[in-house]
């Protein structure tokens, strides 16, 4: 049996899991985001994003854009300077 501490911190480990997964829009269980969430994902501006669509991985259906959080760790990765 857990003691209350025990299960107070499996709680707070539950809930931090819980924000992660809807902070990462994991929660969806979807790969792909539109523009704004693969910008915010990407932590940068939708403005650069879209400047640099040609450089970038993605998928475009009637006029949509739609990127996968693979290929863009991927790119991302492929793009590192050390």
């Amino acid at each position: 049996m857990q003691s209350p501490t025990q299960n107070s911190g499996r709680n707070d480990v539950d809930a931090l899991a819980a924000a992660l997964a809807e902070r990462l829009h994991l929660s969806d269980g979807t790969p792909w985001m539109n523009t704004a969430e693969a910008a915010d994902y990407m932590r940068v501006s939708v403005r650069w994003l879209r400047q640099h669509l040609r450089q970038m991985p993605h998928s475009k259906v009637e006029g949509r854009l739609f990127f996968s959080r693979t290929e863009l760790d991927a790119w991302l990765a492929g793009n590192r300077r050390t």
